[in-house]
C-alpha cells in the first residue's frame, strides 16, 4: 500500500504518493504561510488531490520531513527554526489520525534526503553513509551499520553545516562563529563575495549584475578564467572539503553523497573534494567515495516514503 510524503522546505512543499520507491503522483507547491496549522488544510486539499489522481484510496502512512531538528521518537520539533514554529502545539499523530487513518513518522530533511538515496540513489549497497547537501545552507546526516545516527538530543550528524571551521571567522546566523555554513552557502556568499580583494572590479558588483550573486556564476566565470571568481570558487571548495573530511573523520563512511544546488558543478567539486580527502593523513588506502546525489529533487519525499513503511 503506498504512503503519503511531505519535505516541507522553507518556501515550498513537495508531495509524493510513494510505493515502493516509485512516486505515483507528486506535487511541488509554494506555501508563503509560517504557520503549519494554516499550511495543514493545504496538506488536505493536496494529498487529497494526490490520492485522486493515482486511484488511491488507503494510505499506509504518512512521513514528515522538516526543516530543524526531530525527535522522531515522539514526533516533535526540538527547535523553533524560521517556519512552522506552531506545529509542536498541535495533535499532528491525532491529524493523521483522523484525515488518513494513518500513523505518522516525522524526520529532519536531511535524514530524510539520506534515507532517500541509502535506498533508491546513490547510496545503495551501503550502510555506511554520509549526507551532504549544500545550498541555501548546508545540511547532513549519518548512516552507521544501517541504522540512521540520532544521538541523545537528535543532533548526530545533522549539525554538519554548523560544525566551526573558522574561530575567527563570520557570525553565523545560528549565532556561532565560522561555521562551515557561513564560510561556503548560497546564503553567505554575497557577503563572502563583498569582503574579498578585487571585489569592485569584479563582474558580481551590482552596477553590473541584477540579481544576487550565486554558485552558478561563481562556477561559470571560474571556468572562464576570470580571476576573482576563481578565488571565490577555489576558497568554497576547500571549505566544502575540509568540512567533509571532518565528517569522515567522525562518522567513517564508505560513501559520501553530496547533494544540493551546487552540483551542477558536480564535475570539479567531486574530484577536488576526492583529491584533498586522498591527501589527508589516517586515510586508509581507498578512503571514502564522494559521489553526486542520484535523487536531487526528490531524496526527501522518497526516504520519507520509505520511513513511514518502516512505522508498524
Amino acid at each position: 500500500m503506498p504512503t503519503i510524503a511531505l519535505d516541507l522546505g522553507g518556501t515550498r512543499i513537495k508531495f509524493g504518493l510513494v510505493e515502493n520507491g516509485q512516486l505515483l503522483a507528486s506535487a511541488n507547491i509554494a506555501v508563503s504561510s509560517e504557520s503549519f496549522a494554516a499550511v495543514m488544510p493545504v496538506i488536505e486539499t493536496q494529498v487529497a488531490a494526490l490520492m485522486e489522481e493515482a486511484g488511491v484510496e488507503k494510505i499506509d502512512g504518512i512521513g514528515m520531513a522538516f526543516p530543524t531538528i526531530v525527535d522522531s521518537d515522539r514526533m516533535k520539533l526540538l527547535y523553533k527554526y524560521v517556519k512552522y514554529n506552531d506545529a509542536n502545539d498541535l495533535d499532528l499523530i491525532g491529524w493523521a489520525k483522523s484525515k488518513w487513518n494513518a500513523p505518522l513518522v516525522m524526520e529532519n530533511d536531511a535524514r530524510a534526503a539520506l534515507v532517500g538515496e541509502w535506498q533508491y540513489g546513490a547510496g545503495r549497497g551501503t550502510d555506511n553513509l554520509v549526507m551532504v547537501t549544500i545550498g541555501t545552507g548546508v545540511g547532513s546526516a549519518a548512516l552507521m551499520n544501517g541504522r540512521l545516527l540520532k544521538g541523545s538530543h537528535y543532533l548526530a550528524g545533522n549539525l554538519g553545516g554548523h560544525q566551526v571551521i573558522r574561530f575567527d571567522g563570520v557570525r553565523c546566523n545560528c549565532g556561532n562563529v565560522g561555521c562551515l555554513e557561513s564560510e561556503a552557502s548560497s546564503w553567505a556568499l554575497p557577503e563572502l563575495i563583498k569582503r574579498q580583494p578585487g571585489y569592485s572590479e569584479s563582474p558580481f558588483v551590482p552596477s553590473t549584475r541584477d540579481e544576487k550573486p550565486d554558485f552558478e556564476a561563481v562556477f561559470r566565470l571560474a571556468a572562464e578564467g576570470e580571476p576573482f571568481a576563481l578565488s571565490i570558487r577555489n576558497r568554497s571548495l576547500e571549505v566544502w572539503a575540509a568540512g567533509i573530511q571532518n565528517l569522515v573523520f567522525a562518522y567513517d563512511p564508505e560513501r559520501v553523497v553530496i547533494g544540493g544546488g551546487v552540483m551542477h558543478s558536480a564535475d570539479v567539486i567531486l574530484p577536488y573534494i576526492q583529491k584533498k580527502l586522498g591527501e589527508a593523513a589516517w586515510m586508509p588506502p581507498q578512503p571514502a567515495v564522494m559521489v553526486a546525489a542520484q535523487q536531487p529533487d526528490w531524496a526527501g519525499v522518497l526516504g520519507m516514503g520509505y520511513l513511514a513503511t518502516q512505522l508498524k
